[in-house]
Order: C-alpha cells, then structure tokens, then sequence
C-alpha cells in the first residue's frame, strides 16, 4: 500500500471523489454536486492505493495557522479493518505536523467514535446532525 498527496481536479481526484460518495454519501441518500466539491478545492487530498487503485482517501483542511480539520475519510468497504484508516490518518497528521499545524478536529459520525479514540482524539461536543446523521466533534493535539 501506498499514500500519497493527490492533486485536486486529477485523475486519482476523481477517484478519490467516487469512493467518499460510494462510502460516505450514497448510503445516505445523498450524491455529491459540482458546488459541494468546490470546497474541496485548496484542501490537501490523501489517497491510499493498493496496485494502482484507490482503496481509502482523506481530505486535511487548514483552519488557520495552527488547526487543521479532518474530513472525509473513507475506506474501501472490502477493505475495511485492515488499518488502511489508521495508516492514512497517521499520515496526514504527519504530514500536518511537518508544516507547523499543532491541532486537530473533525466531526466523527456516532459509528466511529472508537476508531478516533484510538488514534487519541476526545470528545469535545454533545451530539449534532451533519447529513443526517448524529455527529461529536473531535480534537486531538498534534
């Protein structure tokens, strides 16, 4: 497995765009326009690949000098549980870290709260609706 910054608008962007909407968006009934992915755009795109193909993305976003936020991190479904989010996460807050970033935060959906646990981040708020769904806004210090 490989992980590696992708350019927004690319090839493997595009890739990366159809696995967050296969994982992270269909389920929900939902699709992706043109004008949600704009913001996309100035974001760090990670993406890991096993033989060429895309199996798990993230997307870092620079809040201001000090903080970033982590979002849209999907996982191939027949991937899943084999440490390919661990890896990318680890990654990108590396990744973070190397250009000064010293905090994290996110929006984990109810599901994955343990997973961000693991990787040290806390709860930092009661329950809220994005998409749909019940979320808890995370942090971790970098």
């Amino acid at each position: 497995m490989e992980i590696k910054l992708v350019e927004y608008n690319s090839d493997e962007y595009h890739k990366s765009v159809q696995l967050r909407e296969r994982i992270l968006r269909i389920p929900l009934g939902k699709r992706f326009n043109p004008e949600y992915l704009e913001q996309d755009k100035g974001d760090w795109h990670f993406a890991a690949f096993d033989n060429g193909e895309i199996i798990g993305t993230l997307i870092v976003k620079p809040l201001d000098k000090q903080t970033i936020k982590i979002r849209q991190v999907a996982v191939d479904t027949l991937q899943q549980g084999k440490g390919i989010g661990k890896k990318l996460m680890q990654y990108a807050e590396d990744f973070a870290r190397k250009k000064g970033f010293k905090h994290a935060i996110l929006h984990a959906r109810f599901y994955t709260i343990a997973f961000y646990k693991k990787l040290g981040y806390k709860i930092t708020s009661g329950p809220f609706i994005e998409v749909g769904m019940e979320h808890y806004k995370m942090e971790k210090d970098l």
